[in-house]
């Protein structure tokens, strides 16, 4: 089969193509075997071949990238009763993160293309515990956005407390998959989203985008934005557009540079959800690095949390919701598998407006 390592993590080039890897066989009687159809990258995935990535864990030599995968089943062993032959699935990340709400150290060593092998390959087997069906009305395409993206953002509004409720506000940084999934979610789920990014015409197009999931009599603010190209005081900007209030939920990925305007951004109470920190690949003002986040965060009495990708049964929780909801995810490129750094170094440039796929 092919299969792609990660040969050094000195950057993109460090992915290498195989086409004579041997194909994994069952290794025990509850194991799947799943024909991997596409992939879907994270900023994680870039972080790793850059050595970029903070996890408390080493990354194996020639470790197999990618986190995110979607496939059919084409062998099951002799005690499997959860899939069959032909189902659509998907990988959990971490495996082995079930029920637990925190992920704990253990389940971090077992993260997919970093702590162990991934998705990058025509062919993964797991047990049957470590992985899902996506939902009906998804292909693998689609389907293989859920791991991290589309749990992330699970995670972020629904698995900690507070949860969003209906006619919440939750300020959504950027136009990258975590971000979108999250904004895709809360109006779903009967709130409201206000996105921000440095360029209007993403702005312009992800709002038509998601416009295309709104009944026909959804409030004009259902959907509001943010430039903050042109305007600095963003958080400003959003307890505005949210009627003078802090709003409920804010998915923050950006991290040092947005942290603080982000807590100011919310509202007594209401939740601040870490899941990135892309601004560190960006120089960051003096002023920003220097500013007092205990204090920010003492005199907003907002929750600031860091958040994971959410557990195997909150992901079975989504997959539901995405199914009776009718939300798909919003795919801005596909590319070949042998184009692999293409995809790699398009994600890099930050041209992408929801997700970078990758067809086998």
């Amino acid at each position: 089969m092919r299969k792609y390592i990660i040969s050094h993590r000195e950057g993109i080039d460090g992915l290498v193509l195989q086409d004579d890897a041997a194909i994994p066989e069952l290794r025990g009687p509850t194991d799947i075997k799943i024909r991997i159809k596409y992939l879907s990258l994270n900023a994680r995935d870039l972080q790793i071949v850059s050595n970029d990535y903070p996890a408390p864990h080493d990354v194996p030599q020639d470790c197999v990238p990618v986190s995110d995968g979607c496939g059919i089943v084409e062998a099951v062993g002799e005690e499997v009763t959860l899939f069959k032959v032909g189902d659509k699935v998907a990988p959990v990340f971490p495996q082995g993160h079930h029920y637990e709400e925190d992920l704990a150290l253990r389940t971090l060593k077992r993260g997919l293309g970093g702590a162990i092998d991934g998705v990058a390959a025509d062919y993964f087997v797991c047990d049957q515990e470590d992985a899902v069906h996506i939902p009906s009305n998804f292909d693998c395409l689609q389907g293989s956005t859920l791991p991290v993206g589309f749990t992330t953002a699970w995670s972020s509004l629904f698995s900690h407390h507070p949860r969003l409720q209906a006619g919440q506000t939750v300020l959504c940084l950027g136009t990258g998959g975590v971000s979108l999934c999250a904004a895709q979610i809360a109006l779903s789920a009967g709130a409201r989203v206000i996105l921000t990014s440095s360029s209007q015409t993403k702005l312009d197009k992800v709002s038509k985008l998601l416009k295309e999931q709104l009944p026909p009599r959804a409030p004009q603010n259902a959907i509001q934005t943010i430039d903050y190209s042109k305007i600095d005081d963003w958080d400003v900007e959003a307890r505005k557009l949210n009627g003078g209030k802090g709003v409920d939920i804010v998915i923050e990925i950006a991290g040092r540079a947005t942290l603080a305007r982000s807590i100011r951004s919310t509202k007594q109470g209401g939740l601040v959800a870490i899941s990135g920190y892309m601004s560190d690949y960006k120089p960051i003002p003096d002023h920003l690095i220097q500013e007092d986040l205990a204090k920010v965060i003492l005199y907003s009495a907002a929750n600031v949390r860091g958040v994971f990708v959410c557990n195997r049964e909150d992901f079975k929780t989504a997959v539901s919701a995405l199914e009776m909801g009718g939300v798909k995810p919003i795919i801005d490129k596909v590319f070949k598998f042998e184009d692999l750094k293409e995809a790699y170094r398009y994600m890099e440039a930050g041209r992408h407006i929801g997700k970078v796929c990758i067809e086998l």
